[in-house]
């Protein structure tokens, strides 16, 4: 079985953390030797045809060694060293030189850092395509729960939320460093379940509206839980970090760490928890995605799609919280989420169309709590999240994985919510659009 890192709080205590930091690297290399022959350094993956991993003797920043890699088709290859010796539950920058020739498709040229943090896959250095000259990237990470990480120089990677994760063409990697994450290069605070570490730049509002905030989210984590039974990495603290090794397009990842894409505007959307008491629609959704079966209990057969739940959670913590998001150029204040999600009901069901539209049948389902209450609902997540695989093994396609739902709130509610809440015209619209 594979070992499933445990972080204690992710950020162990603040004050800690920051008097514990200094400048001294942890490890540095400029490839002065060959790392490949002496087994410093390794090469795995998975290469096209006729692609090499190899030491290059004068092509590093300062005609001194590097390490190079070349792949003429899409492929997946890196050379790595694994690290000892590192503190559980600190934060980690591994850094490096990179240039690069003609790299294109998924990933690209990047930094990884394994470790049996199973929790965050996706973590990354920014994507490098193209034609660059020597430039540093970087990657921050939480080492294993025994201190140790394999820090990868990557050309390609093994997947990607889109266009897959394989990559061609030329990369050349130098100067590589490993350091503590100082309080200079990011911003941390902590609350009692979410803990936070942004770029020190986009720190622009007070420590108190942070510690604010963080407090919110605290709540809602709470809301989450209520709601569900249950909490997701057996109660550890949430990190949200940012990062810039995310896919174009995507705003955010969730896991633990949530990894915040840093050139999404987050100071503005700071700015705005700051004037306006928005708790940040975003990172309530990802943590919501914390809080789904797979996660919480591995048992989630049943759930077709997780962005409309993660979702459902946040309606249910911002009418508890009388919290406050804002989507389309309007605030929206605790209940007052269901006229959000009408929006789209209103575009789609509502106007006979059957348009597979997450956010239209959220709103049925807040149709639903409108007639019963929320209690229904905590009762029907407390039952399929207690399911076992095997009783869910005859669920095939996604109205039947609805109805299953709708079964056990059904049974909640004591009558067939598929009676008293959906017209037949709406369910045959649901049904088709989920074909």
């Amino acid at each position: 079985m594979k070992k499933i890192y445990k972080p204690a709080g992710v950020i162990l205590a603040i004050a800690s953390m920051l008097a514990s930091c200094s400048n001294g690297a942890i490890y540095t290399t400029s490839f002065d030797k060959d790392p490949l022959t002496g087994g410093e350094w390794m090469t795995g993956g998975d290469p096209a045809p006729g692609a090499i991993a190899e030491y290059r003797e004068n092509d590093g920043t300062d005609s001194t060694g590097c390490i190079y890699m070349k792949s003429g088709e899409r492929g997946y290859m890196y050379v790595s060293r694994t690290l000892e010796g590192l503190e559980q539950g600190r934060l980690y920058r591994m850094a490096a030189k990179l240039r690069t020739r003609g790299v294109q498709e998924g990933r690209g040229a990047m930094l990884t850092v394994k470790t049996d943090n199973s929790r965050q896959i996706w973590n990354a250095s920014e994507f490098t395509y193209g034609d660059t000259e020597w430039k540093e990237v970087y990657i921050d990470f939480v080492p294993s729960s025994s201190g140790t990480a394999e820090i990868c120089c990557n050309l390609g990677n093994f997947g990607g939320t889109y266009n897959g994760g394989t990559a061609l063409g030329e990369a050349w990697f130098d100067d590589i460093s490993v350091n503590e994450v100082n309080g200079q290069q990011m911003y941390f605070r902590s609350g009692q379940h979410i803990s936070l570490a942004i770029d020190r730049d986009k720190a622009c509002i007070p420590d108190s509206t942070m510690d604010k905030w963080l407090s919110d989210l605290d709540k809602v984590y709470e809301c989450y839980m209520d709601l569900v039974g249950n909490c997701p990495y057996n109660g550890d603290k949430i990190m949200i970090m940012t990062t810039p090794g995310i896919e174009a397009g995507y705003w955010a990842l969730a896991g633990n760490p949530i990894l915040w894409n840093n050139r999404t505007g987050i100071e503005k959307l700071l700015q705005k928890t700051a004037e306006d008491g928005d708790w940040n629609f975003g990172i309530l959704h990802e943590i919501g995605h914390t809080f789904s079966p797979g996660t919480v209990t591995g048992n989630g057969q049943w759930n077709w799609n997780d962005e409309i739940f993660a979702n459902f959670r946040m309606s249910y913590a911002l009418e508890v919280c009388n919290a406050a998001v804002s989507q389309r150029n309007r605030l929206y204040h605790g209940k007052e989420i269901i006229e959000y999600y009408r929006i789209f009901y209103d575009e789609t069901i509502g106007q006979g169309l059957a348009k597979n539209n997450g956010d239209a049948l959220h709103y049925t389902f807040l149709r639903i709590k409108e007639k019963y209450g929320w209690d229904v609902y905590r009762k029907a997540f407390r039952s399929l999240y207690a399911l076992e695989p095997h009783e869910m093994q005859h669920l095939h396609g996604s109205y039947n994985k609805f109805l299953f739902f709708l079964s056990h709130v059904s049974a909640a509610a004591g009558e067939d919510v598929t009676q008293t809440c959906y017209t037949p015209e709406e369910l045959k619209l649901i049904e088709e659009s989920l074909k």
